[in-house]
This record gives structure tokens, C-alpha cells and sequence, in this order.
């Protein structure tokens, strides 16, 4: 059995992303579904009937251009042009075509190495993108004919205005078709592509909704990249199974993000760590009215409990939630309530709706209480695998469950609490250590503003502990200083010995700290790094 032998439970109705548009559409016509930037400029403002009709247009629109069932539709647009992203892809899922959105941050090689694996035969692209298209396609006619240049300029509006919805025809869509191949991170080597089928966005966005509370009521706001399974499932899934309004923010700007909070009157916000570390400096109770703010989620990457507590303090009108997923699943996961914040500080809670989730030891067995194992997961929102990596796929897909890589531990409320990943186990002299558990002591020291832990090689322990950091505005800690403030919180074997000051911590579009690349900096700099004496 794989992991992805488990279908939709029967009592679910709407199988497809597009068949719960269709219900909010009749439900909620008028309702605000969509708030977004447009890239001929602007803002979008779509109700469900509206965004309905606009995903049937675009679908028209880019069946005469060629697009059919089984192609593979490569997206390289922003969240700046996120009014034409969603009819786009949606459109093109309408039509039986397989959405592969492309990371816009990506260099050409990448991006030329995504689109080959994921064998790509259109692309839509920003204007702003002319120039990397161009080196993109250069001595190869992958794209010849087949390309859709979207903003002022380009000729997607003019296809999308001649684009008939009510001709219909369009093919039966079924929930086991793949809907669209999510690019993971490519933090090393290639990026591999997770194949997500319709009743997979259907489960993220059901199991997603109940990990964040999510209602018809609720006006949804999230950064989120649409190239990342962050922006384009557990945000927008999440919407539609809710039948929510979804703001999607062109960017993280936190003076522009507190101001649409205030104006929009969000009520649910969902963001990595850092976004909140940094709203916490800028928030100013005289200038932003979060009133009608109810829940804070973070996810993406694990929050420092010092800044839950922060969190707390700053907004104790707001229930502040902890999510835990993967793109493999969805994303989808654990979630931890608001009522739990507090009481198990630092959880990653218990497993969503539709989800299970467990510790494993390698031989399938559950851990004990407190034993640290590997994090695993199965049910309807996982993955069938990466497309054209069957030994990928049989590394992390098998025994039923989906094999994450990350180290946790469960305590005896059954309450999940994330440790590492796996790669990422500092052992130092024998002694196994978790980073997170370092970075959260490090982190309450009040003149430390972001840390993060990585190994380093060392010629007598194996490895060694480097902490990179970034202080807050105007302090100045010594090494000697932050080793003597953690090794009062941690066994002396856990504090580093090593420490790297810098102004900003390398991250992926998500937000997740790039450890591989702080690990061979602190490799080429081992010899004029600061050290302490502790």
C-alpha cells in the first residue's frame, strides 16, 4: 500500500476545487471571494459568481490557444498579478491541464530545469519576465507558439476578453486527475515536483479550514508566494472549502500588510514566523485597528517561544494557532489551538481534520512518550509522489505513509512537538541535539532578534554547534555574553562555542531559513568566526 491510497471519505460532496467553486458560486454569489493585486494594475475584487465566470473565460481563452487535457501549463507570475493567476490555473484545471506554478525567484538554469522535468509544453508569464523568457527559450522550441504574456503590453487580456464561457464543452474532470505538480523548495540538487490531484486540494483545503477555523464569515489575508503550496492550497483551498474571502498580498511589506488588515477588517491571517517578528516592531496600536482580527497562524517554519509570548501579550484578543505540513501532504498536518498556545508553548498540537499523523521508529513502530522519532503522515491530502522520481518517491512514499524527514516527539497529552529535521541533528561528542531547542534558549535573551543553529565539522567532536544571529536594533551581544545567558536555560553540551553576527538570516520564498547555505558559511568562515569562552 502507498500513501496515497486514501480516497475522499464518501460523505464529502464537492470532489474538485472547481465543483466547490461551483457550490460557493450558488451559495455565496455575491460574497467577496477574491481580493488581489492585477497586473495591467489596479486591485481585483471578484465576488463567487464573478470569479466562476472569469475561471470559465480564461478556460476558453486558453483553449484557443492550444491548451487541452494532460498538457502541462507552466505559470511563472507574482502576487502581484494574482487577478490573472487564479483564472489562469483554474481555467486551465477546467480544461484537464496540469498546473505547474514556477518559483519567480528561480535563476534561468532552474527555471529551464523545472520545465524540462516537469515536461512543461505552455508557459504564462509577467511582462516583467520578457527578458528571462527570452534566455528561457534560446535554442529551444519547447515554448515556440505556445506562450501568453500577461500585463500591460502582452496579449493575455486581449485573449481573456475574447474568451466565451457559455460555449462550454469543457471535459468531465475527476478527482483522481492531477490538478497540478508543486515544485518543492530546491534547497538542494533539482527541484522535484509533488503531484497533487483534485480531491488533494479538496482535503488540503477541508483539513486546512478546520486547522485554522476558517468560516464564511472570515476575510482570509496571507502573503503566501502563489508558487509555493502555501499560497495556492492552504490558503485558497482553504477559502473555498470555507466559503471565506481570500486576500492574497502581492508581497511582505508589514506597513502595507497592517494597512489592509485595517481596511479589508480581516479576521484570520496566516504567515511565516518572521512576518510576525516583524509586525511585532512595527505594529502601532494609534495607527492599525486590528479589532476585527480573531486568529494569528503561523507555519511554514517552527515560531521561537519567546515570540508566541510576544504575540500574546501585544494581541490577547487574537487566538494565535501553530500549523504544521508539508507539500507532500497538501500542505496539510497538525495544528495547534489557540487555548493550547500558552499550555503547550512551542507544539506543533494535534493532526487536522482528515489527517493522521504519528512518530515513528524505522522499524513502523510508534515512539514512547517523549522519544524522538520521525514524523509521518497519511490520508486523503497526501501525495501520490513526485512525478518522474519513482526512487524519490519510494524513499519518502512508503508502508502507507508519507516519511518527512523531521524529527519529533509526542508528550502524554498525545501533543506533537517538532524537534529537527533529520539532516539537521547537530551530534556533538556523542550527544544528539536538536537546533530548535538551542535557538529557542538563545532566542530569549532580549538583545536577540532571529537565531539560527547549524552544525559545523570539528576535528575531535565530529561536529560542533555555530548559532548565526541577528540582533535587535541598537543592541550588541557578545559571544561570551549569549553563551552565558543559554547555558543557564540548556546542558552545556547544547551551547555553541561558535557564533556568526549578520543582519539578515538567507531564507526561501516561504520564509524558511536556508540552513544549507548558513552551514557552508559557517564551514568557509570557520577560521574568523567569534567564539566564547564558555
Amino acid at each position: 500500500m502507498t500513501a496515497a491510497s486514501h480516497p475522499l471519505p464518501d460523505g464529502i460532496e464537492w470532489r474538485t476545487p472547481l465543483a466547490l467553486l461551483a457550490r460557493n458560486a450558488a451559495l455565496y454569489p455575491n460574497k467577496l471571494a477574491l481580493v488581489a493585486q492585477s497586473a495591467m494594475g489596479g486591485e481585483t475584487r471578484l465576488g463567487y459568481a464573478a470569479l466562476a465566470f472569469a475561471v470559465d473565460r480564461a478556460a476558453d481563452a486558453l483553449r484557443t490557444a492550444g491548451l487541452g487535457p494532460g498538457d502541462k501549463l507552466a505559470i511563472l507570475l507574482t502576487n502581484s498579478a494574482a487577478g490573472e493567476y487564479l483564472p489562469i490555473a483554474f481555467g486551465a484545471m477546467r480544461l484537464g491541464a496540469v498546473v505547474v506554478p514556477l518559483n519567480t525567484r528561480f535563476a534561468v538554469p532552474e527555471l529551464l530545469a523545472a520545465v524540462e522535468d516537469m515536461d512543461c509544453e505552455f508557459l504564462v508569464h509577467e511582462v516583467a519576465f520578457d527578458a528571462t523568457v527570452a534566455k528561457l527559450t534560446e535554442g529551444s522550441a519547447r515554448f515556440t507558439g505556445r506562450t501568453i504574456r500577461v500585463g500591460p503590453g502582452g496579449d493575455w487580456a486581449d485573449r481573456y476578453e475574447a474568451g466565451l464561457p457559455a460555449r462550454g464543452g469543457f471535459p468531465e474532470i475527476g478527482e483522481n486527475d492531477l490538478a497540478d505538480i508543486l515544485l518543492t523548495s530546491g534547497t538542494t540538487g533539482r527541484s522535484k515536483g509533488v503531484m497533487l490531484t483534485h480531491a488533494n486540494a479538496v482535503a488540503t483545503g477541508c483539513a486546512v479550514a478546520g486547522g485554522v477555523d476558517l468560516g464564511p464569515r472570515d476575510t482570509y489575508q496571507s502573503p503566501f508566494p502563489l508558487f509555493t503550496s502555501s499560497g495556492f492550497h492552504f490558503t485558497l483551498m482553504a477559502a473555498w472549502w470555507a466559503g471565506a474571502t481570500m486576500i492574497v498580498e502581492p508581497g511582505v511589506d508589514i506597513e502595507a500588510t497592517l494597512a489592509r488588515m485595517t481596511r479589508e477588517r480581516t479576521t484570520v491571517y496566516v504567515a511565516v514566523p518572521a512576518v510576525y517578528i516583524f509586525m511585532l516592531d512595527v505594529y502601532d496600536p494609534a495607527q492599525h485597528d486590528l479589532s476585527s482580527m480573531r486568529v494569528f497562524d503561523y507555519g511554514g517554519a517552527p515560531m521561537a517561544r519567546e515570540v508566541i509570548r510576544r504575540l500574546a501579550q501585544t494581541f490577547p484578543h487574537v487566538e494565535l494557532r501553530q500549523t504544521y505540513g508539508l507539500t507532500e501532504a497538501g500542505p496539510s498536518g497538525t495544528f495547534l489551538a489557540g487555548e493550547d498556545a500558552l499550555r503547550k508553548l512551542g507544539s506543533l498540537g494535534t493532526s487536522m481534520p482528515l489527517c493522521d499523523v504519528r512518530v515513528m521508529r524505522p522499524d513502523l513502530t510508534e515512539t514512547a512518550v517523549g522519544e524522538m522519532g520521525e514524523i509521518v503522515m497519511r490520508g486523503p491530502t497526501v501525495s501520490r509522489g513526485y512525478y518522474k522520481r519513482p526512487e524519490a518517491t519510494a524513499e519518502t512514499f512508503h508502508d502507507g505513509w508519507l516519511w518527512t524527514g523531521d524529527l519529533g516527539q509526542r508528550d502524554e497529552d498525545g501533543y506533537l512537538y517538532y524537534l529537527d529535521r533529520s539532516k539537521d541533528v547537530i551530534i556533538r561528542g556523542g550527544f544528539n541535539i536538536a537546533s530548535m531547542e538551542v535557538e529557542n534558549a538563545i532566542f530569549e535573551n532580549p538583545k536577540v532578534k532571529e537565531v539560527a543553529v547549524v552544525a559545523v565539522p570539528h576535528d575531535k567532536l565530529g561536529e560542533d554547534l555555530c548559532a548565526f544571529v541577528v540582533a535587535q536594533d541598537g543592541a550588541a551581544p557578545t559571544p561570551d555574553e549569549l553563551a552565558t545567558f543559554t547555558a543557564e536555560r540548556i546542558a552545556d553540551y547544547k551551547v555553541p562555542r561558535r557564533w556568526v553576527f549578520v543582519t539578515e538570516l538567507p531564507r526561501n520564498p516561504t520564509g524558511k531559513v536556508l540552513k544549507n547555505v548558513l552551514r557552508e558559511k559557517a564551514r568557509q568562515d570557520a577560521g574568523s568566526v567569534c567564539a566564547s569562552t564558555i
